[in-house]
This record gives structure tokens, C-alpha cells and sequence, in this order.
């Protein structure tokens, strides 16, 4: 049987929202611990799709498909090269 949503299978479902929002950190380090969950998700590449499509003044928050904010802004910057 087909699940009905990719996110129910997201290594994140149940955690903390801090850890993907941790604005209070340490900049140096605050996006460590989501990355590290974001890299052992099955299901980060929907992820990233998901929020890579938003529009940039829309994404300024959080950890998304493992990348973070300005990380994204980078990806969205190299794909708008290849178009």
C-alpha cells in the first residue's frame, strides 16, 4: 500500500521544532544537530523539493532538506544558472 505523504516517513516527525529553528545557538554550530538528523532521512530529498520552491523572502528560517537558509539560497542561485 502507497503511503499518502512522503513527510510521515521524515527522520524529524515527533522531534523538537527547536533543533530545526535554533535561533538562540551558537551561529557556529546551532544547524548541527538537524543536519545530522536530516542526514540519516529517507525522505530529505522531498524535503528540499518541498521548501526550494518557495519563494526566498518565504524560506529565511530553519533547517529544510538538511541544508539551511542561506544554503538554500546558494542552491537556488546555482539552479537558476542551469535554467
Amino acid at each position: 500500500m502507497k503511503r499518502d505523504h512522503w513527510r510521515e516517513d521524515a527522520a524529524c516527525v515527533g522531534l523538537d521544532g527547536d533543533i530545526f529553528f535554533p535561533y538562540r545557538n551558537n551561529p557556529e554550530t546551532r544547524w548541527d544537530e538537524a543536519k545530522v538528523i536530516c542526514k540519516r532521512c529517507r525522505v530529505k530529498k522531498q524535503c528540499l523539493d518541498l521548501v526550494i520552491n518557495l519563494e526566498e523572502h518565504d524560506d529565511r528560517w530553519g533547517v529544510f532538506g538538511g541544508l539551511n537558509p542561506l544554503e538554500r539560497k546558494e542552491l537556488r542561485i546555482k539552479l537558476r544558472r542551469k535554467v
